[in-house]
């Protein structure tokens, strides 16, 4: 279970977004009077362990339940799905319900659809003839806070859908996303995109402003002279390293452990470099390292005190963990060390400083025809 992050720190008022998040959800759960079951997407549920504690969801008559393909055992009578809109979860739902009336069980249903409905998925309530048995709502949770500088859309199957499936709607959901900000910091004065994915989404922005503007509230005008709080937008079709939810699972063998299968790295040095400058992140483990090896010279070298014994112990418990981390950084070397990596770097740091739009290199053109984004990731640089 994935902790809510620390964002007192952050140069936006994240804190702001996750509240409002917290507060629409508490929401739903309080017009659904009564004890009620709450059976969550279990990828949705990564994500709103981000947002709201779980003890606070049982303070409002809460019963936690994971979506699955086995039913749902509980005694409420009104059950709450709160779910994705893909429609392998809608038959989840369907086979539950069906279920309940085979046992002769009556019960309230609701799904609420994060971040919005579907035709899609309530055609498959229609087909399985359950459409008038179940109210449909939406739970407007497009974006949620990782760090004080990362902001989430949480659409790991984007690549997919976009490259494979066709299905541009990650798409809209980041453009969606992006204007939801808007209305909450003001209108990002600068726009710039690279890449097929980033223009249809930098499109799609410039269209939502059109039909819905930020300044169109009684409200924000009395702040429309103010200067909005994000000053540039810069959209780039790319890859991330899977990062899930504050932690990544790698292969051990890239870690140098003896074991087979995926470990999880979300230890304390993880926090501390995770979203720091790959150069960077190894000067500080070199530091490391050497003030380890100075610590052991002393040892064998000097007399210590009992409590210094102690202290060098203490530190030789952070030794696995480091060398996990020196280990992974070697094994990124053979990314960050190519030439294609490394004319890519030097375009988006051009962008990034607003030297040149239009660059002239081999690599934009690569670039532009690269994947649309796997794990979409909106973060503000501190420029």
């Amino acid at each position: 279970m994935a902790q809510i992050p620390n964002l007192d720190n952050a140069p936006i008022n994240l804190i702001s977004i996750r509240e409002q998040s917290q507060k629409e959800l508490i929401n739903i759960l309080k017009n659904i009077q009564g004890k009620k079951c709450l059976v969550i997407d279990p990828k949705l549920g990564d994500s709103l362990s981000l947002i709201i504690q779980t003890s606070l969801l049982k303070e409002h008559g809460v019963e936690l339940r994971h979506l699955s393909a086995d039913h749902i055992q509980t005694d409420c009578t009104k059950v709450v799905y709160l779910v994705r809109s893909q429609p392998n979860l809608m038959r989840h739902i369907c086979s539950n319900i069906h279920h309940d009336e085979s046992k002769g069980l009556q019960r309230e249903y609701h799904v609420y659809f994060v971040p919005h409905r579907t035709i899609v998925c309530e055609k498959v309530l229609e087909e399985e003839k359950l459409h008038n048995m179940v109210t449909i709502e939406e739970y407007p949770l497009y974006i949620v806070p990782m760090d004080e500088d990362v902001l989430s859309f949480e659409l790991d199957l984007a690549y997919k859908e976009c490259q494979v499936d066709g299905d541009t709607s990650s798409l809209w959901h980041i453009a969606k996303a992006i204007h939801k900000l808007e209305f909450s910091f003001g209108v990002i004065p600068n726009l710039r995109a690279k890449g097929k994915a980033s223009m249809r989404v930098a499109d799609i922005l410039n269209r939502m402003q059109a039909e819905e503007p930020v300044n169109s509230s009684d409200i924000i005008m009395l702040y429309s002279m103010v200067m909005p709080e994000i000053n540039t937008l810069i959209l780039l079709d790319r890859e991330f390293l899977n990062i899930k939810n504050g932690s990544i699972e790698l292969d051990v063998s890239i870690m140098g452990l003896q074991q087979e299968g995926k470990k999880k790295l979300n230890d304390k040095l993880f926090k501390e470099i995770w979203d720091l400058n790959f150069e960077v992140v190894v000067q500080i483990l070199r530091q490391k390292a050497t003030s380890m090896k100075q610590d052991y010279t002393e040892m064998t070298t000097t007399s210590q005190s009992v409590f210094e014994l102690k202290d060098f112990v203490k530190k030789l418990n952070s030794l696995p963990e480091i060398t996990r981390h020196i280990n992974l950084a070697q094994h990124l070397t053979t990314f960050t060390s190519k030439p294609s990596f490394l004319g890519q770097l030097d375009m988006e740091h051009t962008i990034v400083e607003s030297q040149s739009y239009d660059i002239a290199d081999p690599q934009a053109g690569a670039f532009d025809d690269g994947p649309a984004p796997s794990n979409p990731i909106f973060r503000r640089h501190g420029i």
